[in-house]
């Protein structure tokens, strides 16, 4: 009966692993979406906001779980800059998740400042909202906003948001 057990245990096992192969060896994951301010008032602030940034990413490529370094992916808005549309919430996406870390490096000290609406709840919400989010609740995910204005300003809450994630 024991043998029989083991064997019905160990098909079931490999057929679990065979029918969802991704979960079943899926790897460990750190998702980031930074959303950096890019107005007039980031202009003395910007390029040590930049390096604190990437500091953050950087310790992150070294975070372990169980053992094993967790896939690290990174997305970049950044928001109250003139240059960008005003009927958009005056912010852009720069790049969706990805694991490529000189292009986010890249993008993230490209920006440059410009004037401004912080509308930082519109940038938040389009962050939760159109970015792909891994589902699975064992993985790390996290929005990184770094401004110097109140995140109030704008017509989206971003209180009310909280809600809808958590």
């Amino acid at each position: 009966m024991q043998k029989l057990t083991r064997i019905l245990f160990t098909t079931a096992l490999t057929l679990s692993i065979l029918c969802s192969p991704t979960t079943a060896f899926a790897k460990a994951k750190i998702q980031i979406a930074i959303l950096l301010d890019s107005s007039n008032s980031m202009d003395g602030l910007i390029d040590q906001t930049r390096t604190q940034l990437w500091q953050i990413v950087n310790f992150l490529t070294k975070v372990t779980k169980d053992g094993q370094v967790p896939e690290l992916e990174v997305a970049l808005y950044h928001y109250g800059n003139d240059s960008l549309p005003s009927s958009e919430g005056f912010f852009r996406l720069l790049t969706g998740f990805t694991a490529e870390l000189d292009l986010v490096s890249e993008k993230l000290f490209s920006i440059k400042t410009n004037g401004g609406q912080e509308y930082a709840g519109w940038v938040i919400r389009s962050a939760m909202q159109e970015l792909n989010w891994s589902k699975n609740q064992e993985d790390f995910r996290v929005i990184f906003i770094a401004g110097n204005e109140p995140f109030d300003q704008g017509p989206i809450v971003w209180k009310a948001l909280l809600n809808l994630w958590l």
